[in-house]
């Protein structure tokens, strides 16, 4: 299909039309989809918030009427009459019973009815309970500091609090007003239950919204210390469903007591529109929401219609290009045509008698005809010429360009040779400074550590000269004085002697393992040594392993790196001792370098290093450097001993190292080193050095 497009003209308009067509029927309906997703998000906001304000009004309306209908039963004269004889008259007395059970019936009558009341009683000033509609409650004990007592005012706002009745737990709203005698005093409450079905009705009614709209009251029953958000209804706190509570970024507003609307997810991980508020008065959240997907229906199928419709019209068009690309391109293919003739008859050699385009229309396409005969016309006239000065040309050319290759060669073997002259120099002047700080530090450490290992034994032995003097005091002298007894016990005496020839034994193999540290950092920095020695290859890895001992050990980073030696009998051999270790340095660093980075990105990773020497039967030897670690690719392999190639990052590698490392084992000694590398497995480095010096001739 790309070879079509590549080479079919009329393919190309249309499938450019096409995309073209695509991508603006696209934007096109993103665009409208987003206005008519803005317009329509407003909107259910605008209509969200006035469901909100209108159920709110609702609920303080019904709240309001409730507050009246109590306040009214309160002042009815019989009603007044019969609950001040059941305050203040004892209860084993007749008239307290018949009032009673007149108010009793009356308050049963009442709430039969109607009147938003599931229990009206009576309270005294103690809180018990002297007369009830549910007689089952009689005589109890009710505390008022959830209840909410209402008096006569203009103001719509109610104050009704929802709490969890001690009883049955299920949320309740209780409202009281005292009953008070002739002398204005307080006797008890008049008290009322309200009934919740209806509030539910209220809330839950659906009104306004769509489908899959919904409305609800969220309260907030948790301690200062962890919040519990619940649903508010007649018959529960919360619901079977979400018996931990509810929460989403609607409701956690709300209950901070703010008023607003928004996109969040609902308590059910639904994408919703909401509408949210914080009713003061009755200490709960009201929530209004509507399913996004719902709502912003209408911008889908809008959406959908202009693809549709797009593409439609886009098909339509399409057919119109092919038609006219095909009136466009029979002329340019008859044209084409010709030209492919003419080219054969050019390529022969034979120029003579060539084709013409026909011109088949009287447009731009004809005048493109008609230049490309006089085109033809002039070819035929200026081949002759050519063919003269090609003959002539040629030769000019051959010579040249002869010229210029060898130039070329010339620069470019000076160019690498410069490059690795200057890389060696580079890193010749850099290890032979670190050469000279490292004999300087062996110097310093060296004469002091020699000071103590050489008097460690003599200190030894005065140590068992005075514990044997301590003993022979003990012999002679069994009877102790009490201080002697008592330092003796306060310095452990026994301890002591047992433990200080321990101690000096360890300090001595302490100062043993600083002397062969020494040794290795002598040895290794021979880096100026300048003529061919007979050295041991091994001591050379040896000393190398010890300079880099601190970089194997485990860290938070990676494990210990494990290294494996495998080391033949090989002879020593003529070289330049500094310079190897230089090799060895740059080959096993870079091994550890891998490690760690195959370290990070396996935590179960096992890091070794494997260094393997043995004899070849061409007088030679050769050393194995062979790591498990991340290996290369096969790109990156044939160019690690280009001066300044790394693959590190910036201003952690400086390319050098295996460069130079090339220039000492093939230039100074003759050598060769070869590596192979596989990607996951590991690399391995082959340093093939002779025994014998060989004559080099160094640049």
């Amino acid at each position: 299909m790309f070879k079509l497009w590549k080479t079919r003209l009329l393919i190309q308009l249309v499938g450019s039309f096409s995309l073209l067509s695509i991508t603006i029927v696209a934007l096109v309906a993103a665009i409208a989809f987003q206005q008519a997703r803005q317009s329509l998000k407003a909107s259910v906001f605008q209509r969200l918030t006035a469901v909100a304000a209108l159920k709110e009004n609702e609920l303080n309306r019904w709240l309001t009427d409730r507050r009246d209908s109590l306040l009214a039963l309160s002042t009815l004269p019989e009603i007044n009459r019969q609950t001040i004889t059941v305050l203040s008259t004892p209860r084993d007395e007749p008239a307290h019973q018949a009032a009673s059970d007149n108010l009793q019936a009356s308050l049963k009558g009442l709430i039969r009815n109607g009147i938003g009341f599931k229990e009206m009683f009576v309270l005294s000033r103690s809180g018990r309970i002297l007369m009830s509609t549910d007689s089952q409650r009689v005589g109890r004990y009710e505390t008022t500091i959830e209840h909410s007592e209402v008096i006569s005012t203009a103001s719509q706002n109610i104050t009704a609090n929802f709490y969890p009745s001690p009883d049955t737990n299920k949320p309740t709203v209780t409202f009281t007003t005292p009953i008070l005698n002739e002398a204005g005093q307080s006797l008890g409450i008049l008290a009322a239950h309200l009934n919740l079905d209806e509030l539910d009705g209220i809330i839950r009614n659906n009104q306004g919204l769509e489908g899959a709209g919904e409305s609800y009251l969220v309260a907030d029953l948790g301690s200062s210390y962890h919040s519990r958000h619940v649903f508010v209804s007649a018959e529960e706190f919360s619901s079977e469903d979400f018996p931990e509570g509810v929460e989403s970024p609607g409701i956690s507003a709300a209950i901070a007591g703010n008023n607003g609307t928004g996109l969040y997810l609902n308590y059910r991980g639904v994408p919703v529109i909401g509408a949210y508020r914080w009713l003061a008065q009755q200490n709960v959240a009201f929530l209004v929401e509507v399913e996004q997907r719902e709502a912003f229906a209408l911008a889908r199928q809008l959406a959908r219609r202009i693809v549709f419709a797009g593409l439609g019209l886009a098909a339509l068009l399409m057919i119109g290009i092919v038609l006219l690309g095909q009136q466009i391109l029979r002329p340019i293919l008859a044209i084409a045509n010709t030209a492919h003739l003419v080219e054969a008859k050019v390529k022969t050699g034979n120029i003579s008698n060539l084709e013409t385009a026909p011109i088949l229309a009287n447009n731009e396409i004809g005048l493109l005809a008609k230049t490309f005969n006089e085109m033809t016309q002039e070819l035929q006239k200026a081949y002759t010429q050519l063919a003269n000065y090609s003959r002539t040309l040629e030769e000019k050319v051959s010579i040249r360009t002869q010229e210029v290759e060898s130039k070329n060669k010339v620069l470019e073997t000076t160019l690498s040779k410069l490059k690795q002259t200057q890389a060696q120099l580079i890193q010749t002047e850099k290890m032979a400074g670190l050469g000279q700080m490292v004999a300087g530090i062996a110097h310093e450490v060296n004469n002091p550590v020699n000071f103590i290992h050489g008097n460690l034994e003599h200190l030894r032995t005065y140590a068992q000269y005075l514990l044997g003097l301590c003993s022979l005091y003990a012999q002679e002298y069994p009877v102790e004085t009490s201080k002697i007894t008592d330092y003796k016990a306060e310095i452990d005496i026994a301890y002591l002697q047992a433990d200080l020839l321990n101690i000096l034994k360890s300090i001595k193999l302490g100062t043993t393992r600083i002397q062969d540290i020494v040794l290795s950092m002598r040895n290794f920095s021979r880096l100026d040594e300048s003529d061919f020695k007979i050295a041991d290859i091994h001591e050379g890895l040896d000393n190398t392993i010890m300079i880099l001992q601190h970089r194997l050990k485990a860290t938070s980073q990676h494990p210990e790196i494990r290294i494996c030696k495998d080391y033949d009998s090989i002879p020593n051999i003529e070289c330049f001792p500094g310079q190897l270790n230089q090799v060895f340095l740059n080959l096993i660093s870079n091994a550890i370098d891998a490690l760690i980075e195959m370290s990070e990105q396996s935590a179960m990773f096992k890091p070794e290093i494997t260094i393997s020497t043995q004899q070849t039967e061409a007088e030679g030897i050769v050393i194995a450097i062979a790591d498990n670690g991340l290996g290369m690719s096969e790109a990156t392999r044939k160019k690690i001993f280009d001066p300044f190639f790394t693959t590190k990052a910036v201003g952690e590698g400086t390319g050098l190292g295996l460069s130079v490392s090339y220039a000492i084992v093939v230039e100074r000694h003759g050598g060769t080193i070869q590596c192979d590398s596989t990607p996951g497995l590991g690399t391995t480095f082959l340093v093939m050095l002779p025994i014998r010096r060989t004559v080099l001739t160094v640049d």
